[in-house]
């Protein structure tokens, strides 16, 4: 498949996100940041503050009283919408038959995360960069919606599990970045710790 047809595949597949962005006063605040901060990253999550939080070591996304806050120590941040291309492993995942068919004819496998990275076209991988706030941020970084990443450490991405929910993926200043999935089998939070 040449780039033209990825992208026409990829089309449907393409997701808005909230990338988080530096308030302005008249802006809705929507979140807030200190990565020097026992809470590291608030956001307002199905009408509740929730809370990045890193305990020993582990990270993770807990409800937050917001009155218990001091929210003076902290950057204010609004959403600001943008669209996600999904990472080409995943395009390649979820693909309709024709994708599968170039897969087969490729000698990959759709559910083998090493195998499509085999021939990965670099010129999609390009344009789902271009879109990725991961590749623009300036300062403080963190997403709400859109696709996760695919990460080489993983057998499988997350994103692929049907009973996880991508959320977020919140990196502030400096690493780690931390993904954050709904696991939908157990009502509760996964924050995954991902370095480049």
């Amino acid at each position: 498949m040449n780039i033209d047809q990825l992208k026409e595949k990829a089309q449907p597949m393409i997701r808005q996100a909230q990338v988080f962005v530096s308030a302005q006063v008249s802006d809705e605040k929507t979140a807030y940041a200190n990565e020097d901060e026992p809470v590291r990253f608030l956001v307002k999550h199905l009408d509740q503050w929730m809370g990045l939080t890193e305990d020993q070591d582990e990270f993770k996304f807990l409800p937050i009283n917001i009155e218990s806050i001091d929210l003076n120590k902290y950057t204010a941040l609004t959403g600001k919408s943008r669209e996600i291309y999904p990472p080409f492993e995943t395009l390649m995942h979820y693909g309709d038959e024709e994708v599968q068919q170039w897969i087969t004819e490729n000698d990959g496998d759709k559910d083998d995360l090493c195998s499509l990275l085999a021939f990965a076209s670099d010129e999609y991988t390009d344009i789902w960069m271009d879109s990725h706030p991961i590749y623009s941020y300036e300062g403080i970084f963190a997403y709400q919606g859109g696709w996760a990443m695919t990460w080489p450490e993983d057998d499988a991405p997350m994103q692929w599990n049907e009973d996880l929910e991508f959320l977020f993926q919140i990196g502030l200043k400096d690493e780690p970045f931390i993904e954050v999935f709904y696991d939908k089998n157990n009502a509760s939070y996964i924050c995954m710790e991902r370095n480049t």
